[in-house]
């Protein structure tokens, strides 16, 4: 089996409301997983799946788009504006000791609580004091390439300069025929992009840049939908969301190498607006893989995952005379 723990039995909606997750992330060790749910609550697992921390906030705003973990006892959320909170967690209870927001003249800090000694006090002014700990949202990879992609009418195109979008920076193009959907997304690495067409909302491609080929990911395979995806930080794997599961392909050679079975549909019910409330991440180092819905929360070992199967070799697509490729 490639699932190694599971945390928690499946809720019942006749008396617990379903709680969608905000995100899900890895520590930089690999030891510890964050979750931010969108019921007001933090939570730090360790990769046992055994719940360390339960920090219920006094509002969704207080969870955050991202968190962190820092010296093992300071978690710090953040949101896409810039604002931040920070919980002491070598209590009991968890403290929220400090806010920050965006001011006139940069931060403006808020004191909630007092620290109980002068070790706590030190702690949290040498914490506050270095904000290049702190700032910036972690599910943001640090990029090893300096290519953008970008959509113009029927194509993709590829460049190798970030600020420029010109013809001789050009490392690849790729002619669709149809204007493909703007969701497209580039691997950490720089050598893939995968995409969809509007035509389908199931099926997803893999363009291969470097190499100039293209593969057709989900064809025929479980039609229920795409509703999210996720590159490995090599960008060697990419794990696509679906219904109740998610697919998971070598992206050197298209081919489909593992199902991870999540038990059961993504907020307990078909996905809303087409699209799903879960969550999925992979360590840093690459050897776990990770999913959460709610309060619950799954995790692969990425070796024994791929391992499991099922393995379906994958073609390459076609081109026409034109460049085109054909679908």
């Amino acid at each position: 089996m490639s699932l190694l723990s599971r945390a928690g039995p499946r809720s019942s909606k006749a008396n617990i409301p379903y709680d969608p997750p905000h995100y899900l992330l890895f520590t930089p060790d690999g030891t510890r997983i964050l979750h931010g749910s969108k019921g007001d609550t933090i939570r730090v697992w360790d990769t046992s799946l055994r719940e360390l921390i339960k920090i219920q906030t006094e509002d969704v705003s207080q969870v955050g788009d991202w968190a962190r973990l820092l010296d093992d006892h300071i978690i710090v959320s953040g949101t896409s504006k810039g604002s931040y909170n920070f919980w002491d967690v070598t209590f009991g209870t968890p403290i929220r000791f400090c806010t920050a927001s965006p001011g006139s003249r940069g931060l403006d800090f808020t004191r909630l609580a007092s620290a109980p000694n002068e070790f706590t006090a030190q702690s949290w002014e040498t914490i506050l004091g270095d904000p290049k700990r702190w700032q910036g949202d972690p599910r943001v990879c640090n990029q090893t390439h300096n290519r953008v992609a970008y959509i113009s009418e029927d194509s993709i195109f590829v460049d190798a300069n970030v600020d420029a979008k010109t013809s001789n920076t050009r490392v690849g193009c790729l002619n669709m025929g149809l204007k493909p959907r703007e969701d497209f997304k580039l691997s950490p690495t720089g050598k893939f992009i995968s995409f969809r067409l509007p035509s389908s909302a199931v099926d997803s491609f893999l363009w291969c840049i470097d190499t100039e080929t293209v593969y057709r990911l989900e064809k025929s395979l479980f039609p229920r939908g795409f509703y999210g995806r996720e590159w490995s930080p090599d960008g060697y794997y990419i794990a696509i969301e679906r219904y109740s599961d998610f697919t998971l392909w070598d992206t050197r050679t298209g081919a489909l190498v593992s199902i991870l079975d999540f038990g059961r549909a993504f907020g307990d019910g078909p996905p809303w607006n087409g699209a799903s409330n879960g969550k999925l991440c992979f360590s840093l180092d690459g050897r776990c893989f990770a999913a959460a819905d709610g309060g619950r929360i799954k995790l692969w070992d990425m070796k024994s995952a791929i391992q499991r199967g099922p393995y379906r070799a994958s073609r390459t697509l076609s081109f026409r005379e034109d460049g085109a490729v054909i679908v």
